[in-house]
């Protein structure tokens, strides 16, 4: 089984949203988006349905020291302000725009691979006969 991923897009080197980010705090977003990722929840920071409050995300990305907790919360606090992030009324942290940034095309779909992998081997059969 393939180990999970997430896409990086090459445009963050100089996106100033994160360019404006000390070094700790664009660790603490490349953190936030493997955890929203491992949420599996289209960008939402959960556990189950129930949306994860700083402390638990904290937690989550085994952050230990003070100084280490300050930039996640800073980083939060910016990705917000800029429209990277959002709190909703549930009081869930969300990436914004995490669906079109990280969708996976429906031709690289587990199921879609193997119907054409499939289709490959009768036509290789066929011509073989």
């Amino acid at each position: 089984m393939p180990l999970p991923w997430i896409k990086m897009w090459l445009e963050s080197l100089d996106d100033p949203k994160l360019t404006r980010l000390s070094l700790a705090e664009r660790g603490a977003w490349w953190g936030l988006l493997e955890l929203a990722a491992k949420c599996e929840a289209g960008g939402k920071i959960i556990s189950g349905s129930v949306g994860l409050d700083i402390e638990e995300i904290a937690d989550a990305l085994h952050i230990k020291t003070s100084d280490d907790r300050q930039a996640l919360e800073s980083m939060v606090a910016k990705m917000e302000k800029r429209g990277s992030l959002n709190w909703n009324e549930n009081k869930t942290l969300t990436v914004v725009h995490w669906e079109e940034r990280q969708r996976i095309p429906p031709s690289a779909r587990p199921e879609a691979i193997a119907d054409r992998v499939r289709r490959y081997r009768e036509r290789r059969k066929m011509t073989e006969e």
